[in-house]
């Protein structure tokens, strides 16, 4: 295709200097395209949730619900450290990513890179809360930190203590690249429909207002301007960028949208108590 281009282009051209035509078309065409072609589907809730017990137990189950349930982007996911995580208020702060071009080999990581887009907080961070369904996540990842950690040190080899949530089983950051690769390996061995990694953001952008309709909190949620997210949720807003931009979107409204797709996922199961068959009461005038 690209050596026809080329053979038209020239052709094409000459014929422009001779003044046959005024404009050479060749020039406007898309020669290059996605190897995937059209953009895959996000997936649904039930398929989020045959994902999620897939990977349940696994060194993919947190970054698989950052970006699945939170909408995180790869990079974020890849330099959120555990001095913005605070399990005791109940929040995460996202505000810094893995550098974009970081050498082969790196094991020491000292300084991140600032999160790209709008959709901070008043504080200058993007701060999300910790939902009752997503706590043990962050919970069982601090436990396998630990053993990890442990090993490494009593196997005599070398722990990088890079403050790193989602890291190498030595601390060492994650390369972007590996990351992606090995997250669509990790699907087509188990069976599961072709996305990008960073189709999990799309997947949880879609869930959320679908459950939702707040398109807005859920742009806060993913750090995303206005405009952003009606292009990633496919809608048309009317709302002007500059008004918005001073609409304040409390912690309790982002904690409500993401309970409405976290609790979805993850539907509590009754209690014992709520599961027994309570008698009938006897009706008095019966049994007179």
């Amino acid at each position: 295709m690209r050596n026809t281009h080329r053979i038209l282009s020239v052709s094409l051209e000459g014929a422009r200097k001779y003044r046959y035509i005024e404009h050479n078309p060749a020039r406007d065409v898309l020669t290059k395209f996605g190897q995937q072609g059209k953009t895959p589907d996000p997936y649904t809730v039930q398929q989020m949730q045959q994902l999620m017990g897939h990977v349940s137990g696994t060194e993919w189950e947190l970054p698989v619900m950052l970006a699945g349930m939170y909408g995180l982007r790869l990079s974020e996911v890849l330099g959120l450290r555990w001095r913005n995580v605070d399990l005791e208020k109940g929040t995460f702060g996202v505000i810094e990513q893995l550098p974009f071009r970081l050498p082969a080999g790196t094991t020491i990581i000292e300084q991140m890179a600032a999160v790209k887009g709008k959709g901070a907080d008043n504080a200058g961070e993007r701060v999300l809360p910790i939902t009752e369904a997503t706590r043990p996540y962050f919970e069982r990842h601090i436990e396998l930190q630990a053993r990890q950690r442990e090993l490494a040190i009593n196997g005599g080899g070398t722990y990088y203590e890079n403050d790193i949530v989602v890291a190498r089983a030595n601390g060492a950051p994650h390369r972007r690249d590996q990351v992606s690769s090995n997250f669509g390996q990790m699907l087509r061995r188990s069976n599961f429909p072709h996305i990008r990694y960073h189709d999990l953001r799309h997947t949880a952008a879609t869930n959320m207002h679908q459950l939702t309709g707040d398109f807005y909190t859920v742009g806060m949620i993913l750090g995303h301007s206005l405009k952003g997210t009606g292009i990633q949720l496919g809608i048309s807003t009317k709302l002007d960028a500059v008004t918005a931009q001073y609409v304040d979107v409390r912690l309790e409204r982002k904690k409500e949208v993401l309970d409405a797709y976290h609790n979805v996922l993850h539907p509590k199961q009754k209690s014992k108590e709520e599961n027994e068959v309570k008698p009938k009461k006897k009706n008095r005038d019966i049994d007179l």
